[in-house]
């Protein structure tokens, strides 16, 4: 009787552990990161994901090029061979999900015993609105960025400066950039400030200035009637007019590659960039460079501490053959994957949690993190892309004194506006 009862306990062991074989799925991810070290840190959480789940396999995919090369995806997408998670800049959730490519993953969180609400806080809101369409959750965000000032202390000193003192408001800052530009003839030697050199974008002295660019409410985009956007863009005329457009561009041109940035060789005293600017601080500036990171200036009616954020999210393609099992993978990866991803390259995380153990790190990366909780996202609207390309345009327009600076904001709003009422189907 002994016998018979250990062999049907073994039968049904091996029963047991075929079903579990045979239960087992595959799972592909495509992503582009070809970087070293972000390639090495995600193929490290795919491996401890695979030994900790033994019922699903992650096979990783590198697909050259960027997210906005995407008709390989979309491709795949239509012909039914698309992977089972992709990495997806986060601007363009958006702009997908209304396209059709993406999954909404929240039907598979709460399968997977997933509280949604209570996951959404445990990341920075500006992520989860960005990853979020029609108030669903079409992706888990993944790392972010921000803006700030970066200044050379050593120019500071020379120009009679206080280094540990940065300009606070839009007027200091102009004062500044006025004692810091060395000029010879038309030539110029050394540039105190360029609004839009690095990352001074549309966005960011928009939001700096208190300005508006989209009222979510009645989906419309409100830029071009809003005042303090159209200051913005003013300001940024008069460096325009001081210097000279051709002037500027022959100092501009006089620099490229990392290397040769003009801020790093000492020629530019102060630019807006992100948080990864350090690393090229770091890695192409002089041993003894001396600099320092403050927030983004801003007027007396604007804003203290604005920044914007981008990065990037993790996804599942629509018709993705085994969306539950990818959904399980996106929430490790976008939790406990994230905290070791910005722990091994420095980048900021969305997910909360994992602040604490970047700055432990690097005890720099505190002067990005104090600015994620009230970062600026931009726009969520199915044609994001394009906004940002008229918004651009629009800039040259006033630079160059094609346009005023109504006319170009008019023109780029009507434009865009028209283009997203067809996407809204109004």
């Amino acid at each position: 009787m002994g016998f018979v009862r250990k062999l049907v306990i073994l039968l049904v062991l091996i029963s047991v552990f075929t079903l579990l074989l045979a239960e087992k799925v595959e799972i592909v991810f495509w992503h582009n990161m070809s970087n070293p070290v972000d390639k090495k840190s995600i193929e490290e959480s795919v491996q401890k994901f695979n030994e900790t789940h033994p019922n699903i396999h992650v096979k990783v995919v590198l697909v050259p090029g960027s997210e906005t090369e995407i008709t390989k995806l979309m491709t795949a997408v239509a012909a039914g061979t698309g992977p089972d998670v992709y990495y997806l800049d986060r601007f363009t959730v958006a702009q997908r999900a209304y396209q059709g490519v993406l999954e909404c993953i929240e039907d598979y969180l709460v399968q997977l015993g997933v509280d949604v609400e209570a996951l959404k806080q445990k990341f920075f809101k500006f992520a989860i609105e960005e990853a979020t369409y029609n108030g669903k959750l079409y992706a888990l965000p993944w790392d972010t960025d921000v803006r700030v000032l970066y200044y050379n202390k050593k120019l500071f000193r020379e120009a009679g400066l206080d280094p540990d003192k940065p300009p606070v408001t839009i007027e200091e800052l102009d004062e500044y950039a006025e004692k810091l530009t060395k000029m010879k003839g038309n030539r110029i030697e050394q540039l105190g400030f360029i609004p839009w050199f690095g990352q001074g974008w549309h966005y960011t002295w928009g939001w700096a200035f208190g300005g508006k660019f989209y009222d979510p409410k009645t989906q419309k985009l409100v830029f071009a009637e809003d005042p303090k956007i159209i200051e913005s863009f003013k300001w940024q005329k008069k460096y325009a007019d001081k210097y000279g457009m051709k002037n500027i561009g022959a100092f501009a041109s006089a620099y490229s590659g990392a290397n040769l940035n003009p801020f790093l060789a000492g020629k530019l005293a102060m630019v807006v960039d992100g948080n990864w600017f350090l690393a090229q601080i770091r890695t192409f500036a002089p041993k003894d460079f001396e600099y320092g990171i403050a927030p983004i200036p801003y007027p007396p009616y604007g804003e203290a501490n604005s920044t914007w954020a981008g990065g990037w999210s993790l996804v599942i393609p629509k018709g993705a053959k085994h969306p539950k099992e990818a959904a399980e993978f996106i929430l490790y990866m976008a939790t406990e994957g994230q905290i070791k991803y910005a722990i091994d390259t420095a980048h900021l995380p969305t997910y909360k949690a994992g602040v604490p153990e970047l700055i432990k790190k690097d005890p720099m990366q505190k002067h990005f993190a104090e600015l994620l909780p009230t970062a600026h996202c931009r726009p969520v609207i199915p044609v994001g892309a394009l906004l940002w390309d008229k918004l651009t345009e629009a800039r040259d327009y006033i630079l160059y004194g094609q346009k005023t600076v109504e006319q170009a904001l008019k023109d780029a709003e009507e434009e865009v506006q028209k283009e997203l009422d067809k996407a809204l189907g109004k």
